[in-house]
């Protein structure tokens, strides 16, 4: 493994402890690289800020973690976002209480839009407003995950998505009769 993604994964490890411990507001770069022994400039050559280290560790550990799903039908693609998220459920509590500029919050959004556009191309392809619906279910898929997370995941990752599943089932049902 090159020398920079040892060291980004040293820092990776580093806020994930970090976060662990505190909430991302309260964590400086400097208590990042004394975790594992580097310098500021070590940071500030891979990352901008620590929002964008978080937003690499999601990355890199997300598609990772589902690139295998990413032609399965779209409730084995959900089920397994979601599993990664309850996985990981500490880690990304902490980092979707912060919201506004370079916000994991923000870029989440923007990841799930991307695996949606992707499927919609197929699914509406003479259709001019697929952006309009990849945007409103990217924001309603991390509308529901982030409630689902910072209220305490009162349910696990297999029965969540059952339940968004049957509500799309049912609202669909409903306003086909209309």
């Amino acid at each position: 493994m090159p020398d920079s993604q040892l060291t980004k994964r040293a820092l990776a490890q580093a806020m994930k402890e970090a976060m662990s411990e505190l909430p991302l507001e309260k964590i400086r770069i400097k208590d990042i690289v004394k975790r594992c022994n580097m310098n500021r400039q070590s940071f500030y050559y891979h990352f901008k800020d620590k929002y964008d280290l978080v937003n690499w560790i999601f990355y890199t550990e997300f598609f990772a973690d589902i690139r295998d799903y990413l032609d399965e039908p779209n409730w084995e693609l959900l089920g397994r976002i979601c599993e990664f998220f309850y996985e990981n459920r500490e880690f990304y509590r902490n980092a979707l209480q912060v919201t506004g500029q370079n916000s994991f919050y923000d870029y989440f959004v923007e990841v799930l839009y991307s695996i949606f556009i992707i499927q919609f191309n197929e699914i509406f392809k003479e259709d001019p407003n697929r952006d309009f619906y990849a945007t409103f279910l990217a924001d309603a898929i991390r509308a529901a995950i982030c409630r689902w997370l910072l209220q305490g995941d009162k349910v696990a990752s297999e029965e969540f998505v059952k339940l968004i599943k049957n509500a799309c089932e049912k609202i669909a049902t409903i306003v086909l009769k209309i």
